[in-house]
Formats: structure tokens, C-alpha cells, sequence
């Protein structure tokens, strides 16, 4: 039921997430009081089985204005273009909020190898 609960909550996040994201974008497109400083950081997560880190890849590429460019799920690591990434680590924070945890129990039983 654990598993279950937490694909429901991911799916409702991502909802969120890319609504949101994708509304804050357009609305600096369209209102550019400021430019955008495109760059690259690296999100660090405890080791995951190779699924569990696909999927929180995926989640995070299918959001608005961040890319995985780079991951390492044998040492737990992701290098992110971020369209943004003056917010960096408010951007890794909400990854770390809204998408690892759930993504952890929904992979539960996965081996981490």
C-alpha cells in the first residue's frame, strides 16, 4: 500500500511541479525583468537502485526549466542544467522535498548494487 501511496503522491507532485515551473517560465519569458543564468550544479542523493535513479531523472527532466545531463547512481550523484541556477539550492532542495523521498519508497524493494 506504501508503494501505491507513493506513486499517487509523485504523480499529484509532478502535476504540481510542472505547472508551476512551467508557469514561472513563461511568465520571465514574457516579463523579463531579469535574465536568466543558465548553469550547471550537482545533486547529490544516497545511492538508489538503477530504476529508482531513472525515474528520479526522468521526474526532474520532465520539470520545466532543469535537465539531467549527467548521473552517477552507483555514487549517488547528478549533474542538473538548471535554466536558472542563481537558485540553485533552492531548486536541489525541492527536488529533495517533492520527489526523492516518494520515489525512495515507491522503489522500496529495489537492490541498490
Amino acid at each position: 500500500m506504501k508503494r501505491f501511496v507513493a506513486g499517487v503522491v509523485i504523480l499529484w507532485r509532478v502535476f504540481v511541479a510542472i505547472g508551476r515551473s512551467g508557469w514561472q517560465i513563461s511568465w520571465r519569458i514574457l516579463r523579463p525583468s531579469r535574465s536568466f543564468a543558465p548553469g550547471f550544479v550537482e545533486y547529490r542523493f544516497q545511492p538508489m537502485g538503477p530504476a529508482a535513479t531513472t525515474v528520479l531523472a526522468c521526474l526532474i527532466c520532465i520539470t520545466p526549466g532543469t535537465t539531467a545531463v549527467d548521473v552517477d547512481a552507483a555514487n549517488g550523484s547528478m549533474r542538473l542544467h538548471l535554466l536558472d541556477a542563481g537558485h540553485g539550492d533552492a531548486v536541489l532542495e525541492e527536488i529533495r522535498l517533492l520527489f526523492e523521498g516518494a520515489v525512495r519508497t515507491l522503489f522500496a524493494k529495489e537492490d541498490v548494487s
